[in-house]
Order: C-alpha cells, then structure tokens, then sequence
C-alpha cells in the first residue's frame, strides 16, 4: 500500500495539524524528497513533533522511512511518464489496485454481501457517469440468477424515492461519494449499500452501508480503474449468490 493510500484511510482520524500536512503534500509530493522534518513543519505551518506523530499514525517509525516511500511512489512514476507509458501506467495502477482487492473483496465479505442484498423486498442499482455500468451489469447477472435488480439514472431518484420504503435496497456506485448522486440517493427512503473508493465518507445515514474498495492514484477521482474495480466487485458477488 503506497502512503497516499495510507493518508487517504486514515484521512477521517486526521486532527487540524494532520489535514494541514496532507493537504500540502497532496499539493506537492516532490517536496518531502528535499525538506528536512523542520522545513516541512514550518512551511505546513505546525510543529516537528506534529510531522513526527503524523507518520507514526500512518505506520512509519520514522519521517525518513515516510520519505523513503514517498520517494520510491515519485520514481515509479517519473519512470512511466519518461516511456511514455500512459499505456503501461495504467495496467501497473491496475496490478496493484487488484492486489489490494483481494484484500478486500473476501470469500466472508463477499458473502455476507449476497445474503444482505438479497434480504430486500426490491433492489435497486444506480450510479453516474461511467459509474452507471455497474448497474446495469448487476442487473443484467443478477436475473441471471433469477434475482431481480433494477438499474436506475440518477435523474429517475427523486420520483424512485416515492415508491421506496425500508424494505428496499438502493446500491450507489460512487468513487468518490460526494457527486451529486449522493443527496439524491439520501432523499429516498430505502437502506443505502454505497460501493466507493472514499475512505473518508461520512455522509450515510444509521442503517446504511458503505464498502470501500481500494485505489492507487493520489485522486481516485480520476482514476479510470476505479469503475473497471466496480465491474470485478459485480462480477465477484454475484458469483457468491446462493452459495
């Protein structure tokens, strides 16, 4: 896991001086591989000791094993940029983002997952954008399997949550889970199971589900491999249904 991941699974137990030291190394990564502890703390406006127990709570004994990853994470980088290899970049961010799936995405899971979807009256699926493919895989598998999902536009949720009550699922395929789906699919009246890649998302309401998937790019926004994720987590749970 690279130290933006790290960052971004801790990011909702980050204090005021935490936020200040991620926002700036987000903005500028380079500069951890020149500033020394001091000068860091300075420009981040904090103290040393602030770095120093930010890295701890990330996992790092020590700022320069922080420093060591950041500079390591830089030169895959630059060497992927430097062959031109957007190409390539991709399938490497792809390998690695699937290696921390399997983590995630457990037989346990995996299952408990099936038996909770298909423990509502009415299911339905939706997402934006490229995130609405998902959907619609899951209801083309899932009557498949002789369950039936309906994949809905996120312009259809104000009328669906008329209809919506307690008894019916709505599963939100949302990377980030602060689009503009997201106060749309609040208004109905159904459970929530949102499949994001935002660790930070606090945005669920007491009953709701969320599960996080991983990423590797300091964005996952703009990742394009967080919505092929979102078809494997598809493809995966549908194969657990009835088991």
């Amino acid at each position: 896991m690279n130290p933006f991941q790290m960052m971004e699974q801790r990011k909702r137990e980050f204090t005021q001086n935490d936020m200040l030291i991620y926002q700036a190394i987000l903005e500028n990564p380079d500069q951890v591989t020149y500033k020394s502890v001091s000068r860091l703390a300075e420009d981040c406006g904090v103290s040393q000791p602030a770095i120093s127990r930010f890295v701890k709570g990330l996992g790092y004994a020590r700022y320069q094993d922080f420093r060591a990853e950041i500079i390591s994470w830089l030169a895959l980088r630059s060497e992927q940029q430097a062959q031109g290899s957007d190409h390539l970049a991709y399938f490497n961010t792809l390998y690695q983002v699937l290696g921390e799936a399997e983590k995630v995405l457990i037989p346990e899971t995996l299952r408990d997952l099936a038996g909770y979807i298909t423990g509502f009256r009415r299911v339905y699926a939706t997402g934006l954008a490229k995130s609405f493919q998902p959907a619609q895989l899951m209801e083309i598998l899932m009557r498949k399997n002789r369950y039936d999902v309906h994949a809905v536009t996120s312009d259809t949720l104000d009328d669906l949550g008329i209809v919506m009550t307690e008894e019916d699922l709505l599963i939100v395929f949302s990377v980030s889970a602060v689009s503009p789906i997201m106060p749309r699919a609040l208004r109905t009246n159904g459970k929530i199971l949102l499949i994001t890649a935002n660790h930070s998302c606090d945005q669920l309401r007491p009953g709701d589900r969320a599960l996080v998937l991983p990423y590797v790019s300091a964005d996952p926004e703009t990742s394009s491999v967080s919505p092929v994720l979102f078809d494997i987590f598809v493809e995966l749970l549908v194969s657990y249904l009835g088991r």
